[in-house]
């Protein structure tokens, strides 16, 4: 049974990859805007929402240290390595991943690791591509929409009296050429 187009590579639809203009920061896969390949740089200090769960969700307050997003050219494979900082904790988290399935040429999830000072774990990442912007004067930025639950190391993080051992993460993040 052939693949589904969902399954595939985005080089492998119908339409190839083909760029809109030389310095332009998006392309054009199967008839849908994607962004350029190369390396996408995430602001330092942009907000990622955090809820850690339970009978009483309670928000927890964190940011983006650093990031890149490197696009490859048929998007499979693309790296996503970021940390974020849970404000006013010892709590950082790295993480480290590859797209490695398309649902569409705009959502993708990614696989790979995060790792804090307890130890890593696997992580698997929902990542949306939401379009490329230009304002006047200002350099495009990439929107990108990123989601998952993490699974905290044994200790889990600090909220109030108690230890959530599980968060869910949500942060919609604006990502600048490298």
């Amino acid at each position: 049974m052939p693949a589904s187009t969902i399954e595939r590579s985005a080089a492998q639809l119908a339409t190839p990859a083909r760029l809109a203009g030389s310095v332009d920061h998006v392309r054009t896969i199967g008839g849908v805007d994607a962004p350029a390949a190369g390396p996408w740089e995430i602001g330092s200090g942009q907000r990622i929402g955090l809820v850690a769960g339970g009978l009483r969700p309670q928000q927890l307050p964190a940011r983006v240290l650093c990031g890149t997003l490197i696009v490859t050219d048929d998007l499979l494979g693309s790296a996503l390595d970021f940390t974020m900082l849970v404000t006013d904790t010892r709590h950082r988290f790295d993480f480290s991943t590859r797209v490695s399935r398309l649902v569409s040429v705009d959502w993708w999830q990614a696989d790979g690791t995060m790792a804090t000072a307890d130890g890593s774990r696997p992580v698997s990442l929902w990542l949306r591509y939401n379009g490329v912007f230009r304002q006047r004067g200002r350099q495009p930025s990439l929107w990108l929409t990123i989601q998952t639950t993490v699974d905290l190391p044994e200790q889990g993080v600090a909220v109030g009296s108690r230890r959530a051992r599980r968060l869910k993460l949500a942060a919609e993040l604006n990502l600048g050429p490298g």
